[in-house]
């Protein structure tokens, strides 16, 4: 099997799934539910909140959204569109909270989607039965489906760190930070270096006495531009031809030339290679170290009422602790033998199908290095050949063993404790392939070629 390769592919079917849930009406859930309306199967995407969008609706009555007023996109409008509906070239590089969800309304109205949502319908459980799942849903209403696809994401349960102590100041998990108020004039630890700590602890600096970044070790930052151009546009479908191996060298050379040194602005050198962990971006972190607008500060190991103390024994007095600590992947309404994947383990096959039981979906449970709506698209699509009878699953054992090809792939290439980072356009263009190979020979039972991934 050549470097790269799939393992295990699917065959064509003939038999399709009637009715499927989904679960989530935000960029995944859309996706999926897009690719079902054009496959003529039918869906109801169940919603929690009282409208689409999952984390891009700001204030969100699902409780679900960690979206702030500042937060924009990472990636330009030129990689974040659904191939399907291209967001319109003329725009703000980057897209505010309140932009991307106008587009992912417009995108549900496109495709007729909104009759399928059953919005406000929180699901609260999913269990197994003959021939599919009964899934209790709002007020205890139970309907059965023959497939589910879970598309809630992992950004909406808040992970807080082991902190021992109490602390007498205001504590606040950046899933919850919608404005810098709250934070005006104190001095504020803020713990963790990932892309809303960063984010966050620049903008509280312009109204705080002190913000102090407590991290167990340096990551790598990286900013928007290199100049007037977006740095995501370096990151071609041509570009993925290249092993991810060398294309990390290329790229770290991009990103020293938008950002500089880290060590020269105050930032440790990072100790993993560029790409093993999810990358950090702020526009504003490295000068803002530079300046002392932002000081920064071994781990937090305890809360002293009034203080912080770090790893090195050091203390500092502090009015308010900010976690960007990240999220915890729970899907509480899914029993427990269904094996539940996890941020750090998801054993699905193409990262999609649980191994548990293949009529079991998830979408959006991806990360990836640049935009994840084109993931999502990917995932979507291929979800519905396989539902629309065009790709059929292989046998569990088969399957299994391609997510340990998966994961020996991941471990060579990236951090393994991240366990759903993927090389994003080789992943998509596997996906893409599989799909296309499924609708050029229709009806045709046997073994797709394997394409490649990574």
């Amino acid at each position: 099997m050549r470097e790269g390769r799939l393992s295990g592919a699917p065959v064509r079917a003939s038999v399709a799934f009637v009715t499927v849930a989904v679960i989530g009406a935000g960029s995944a859930g859309l996706a999926v539910a897009q690719a079902l309306a054009a496959r003529g199967l039918q869906f109801t995407v169940f919603e929690a909140g009282s409208g689409v969008g999952g984390n891009w609706r700001y204030e969100s009555d699902s409780g679900r959204s960690s979206a702030y007023a500042s937060l924009r996109t990472n990636v330009s409008r030129q990689r974040t569109s659904f191939r399907c509906y291209r967001l319109p070239l003329r725009g703000r590089a980057f897209l505010s909270h309140a932009e991307m969800l106008d587009y992912l309304e417009r995108f549900t109205d496109r495709f007729g989607l909104r009759p399928h949502i059953r919005f406000r319908t929180e699901v609260t459980e999913v269990r197994a039965d003959v021939g599919g799942w009964v899934l209790t849903a709002g007020r205890g209403d139970t309907i059965r489906f023959e497939a589910v696809v879970v598309a809630t994401g992992y950004n909406s349960v808040p992970r807080y760190p082991d902190l021992p102590g109490t602390f007498d100041g205001l504590e606040l998990h950046s899933h919850a930070y919608r404005t810098p108020a709250p934070f005006e004039g104190k001095r504020v630890v803020v713990i963790g270096l990932g892309c809303s700590a960063t984010e966050l602890a620049c903008e509280i600096a312009t109204v705080a006495r002190s913000v102090t970044i407590a991290t167990r070790s340096s990551r790598n930052v990286l900013v928007r531009r290199l100049g007037p151009i977006p740095l995501d546009w370096a990151d071609t479908r041509a570009g993925s031809l290249i092993p991810w191996r060398w294309r990390r060298h290329l790229f770290h050379a991009l990103i020293r030339m938008a950002t500089g040194s880290q060590t020269k602005a105050g930032l440790p050198t990072p100790p993993k290679r560029l790409g093993d962990d999810p990358l950090s971006v702020s526009d504003g972190l490295l000068a803002a170290v530079r300046s002392k607008q932002v000081q920064l500060a071994p781990a937090a190991t305890a809360r002293l009422g009034d203080r912080v103390r770090f790893s090195d024994g050091s203390e500092q007095a502090a009015d308010a602790i900010l976690y960007g600590t990240g999220y915890r992947t729970e899907f509480l309404f899914l029993s427990p033998e269904l094996q539940h994947p996890t941020y750090t383990c998801a054993p699905l096959y193409r990262g999609i199908v649980s191994l548990a039981a293949p009529n079991l979906f998830y979408a959006g449970l991806a990360h990836a290095h640049g935009a994840l709506i084109p993931v999502f698209e990917a995932q979507a699509n291929w979800i519905g050949d396989v539902l629309a009878g065009r790709l059929s699953l292989p046998a569990t054992e088969v399957m299994s063993e391609s997510v340990t090809h998966d994961e020996s792939i991941r471990v060579r290439d990236f951090d393994p404790r991240h366990g759903i980072l993927w090389d994003r356009l080789r992943y998509v263009r596997a996906l893409e392939a599989e799909s296309r190979h499924a609708r050029r020979r229709p009806g045709v039972s046997r073994r797709a070629a394997a394409p490649t991934v990574t």
